[in-house]
């Protein structure tokens, strides 16, 4: 939700302002008989809102599940907590989230190395063929592929996994393959890409 006004600087106790606080008239003056447990009660993180609104301040960069907030009101009311408590648990539940965010960040990333390190020792598409290989996947991507692929593919962390390496290669030697390197009866023809995915359909005409 929205961020808490900013607190009032203290005045400076090397500066202080030089006309100084006014003094308070008598009906100014706070009653002799008002005591330390009211003046707390005027604190509004002390209070426990009539109806039953509270509003909570997360980390910067992480939204308010609204849905959850809606559900949770009623039930901080019953229980009788104040807005600093209910904040406080507010507070507690957006760390433990952020936690739980970032460890799943790290693990994934993990996940994605260690995708790396296998193909890197594939057989088929690793070793000494690695960079020919990722060379000629990404000819098969940038020939076939769309930009919503590519996309999909570098947010998920998709294009890592080595079986998506091995298929982009193995569509991209199958480019090189079907084209003659000079005339041919297959010289200038079109490519049919079901054929190439599909190598049991014979291309059509």
């Amino acid at each position: 939700m929205g961020e808490g006004a900013e607190a009032a600087a203290p005045e400076s106790l090397m500066f202080p302002s030089e006309a100084g606080p006014a003094e308070p008239t008598e009906s100014e003056a706070s009653p002799p008989e008002q005591d330390a447990a009211e003046t707390e009660a005027s604190n509004p993180a002390d209070e426990i809102p009539e109806d039953g609104r509270y509003d909570f301040d997360l980390p910067e960069g992480m939204a308010m599940d609204e849905k959850l907030a809606e559900a949770m009101q009623p039930v901080l009311k019953d229980l009788g907590l104040t807005r600093g408590q209910a904040q406080a648990l507010a507070g507690a539940l957006a760390s433990h989230r952020q936690a739980e965010a970032a460890a799943g960040a790290h693990e994934w990333a993990d996940i994605q190395t260690g995708w790396i390190a296998s193909a890197k020792k594939d057989q088929e598409i690793g070793g000494a063929r690695w960079d020919a290989s990722v060379s000629t996947a990404q000819g098969a991507l940038a020939r076939f592929g769309t930009p919503g692929l590519r996309t999909f593919l570098t947010e998920s962390g998709g294009g890592n996994h080595p079986e998506v390496i091995r298929f982009m290669a193995r569509v991209g030697s199958a480019i090189a393959e079907d084209r003659p390197e000079s005339g041919g009866a297959g010289a200038g023809r079109p490519i049919d890409a079901a054929h190439l995915l599909f190598p049991s359909d014979k291309p059509k005409g």
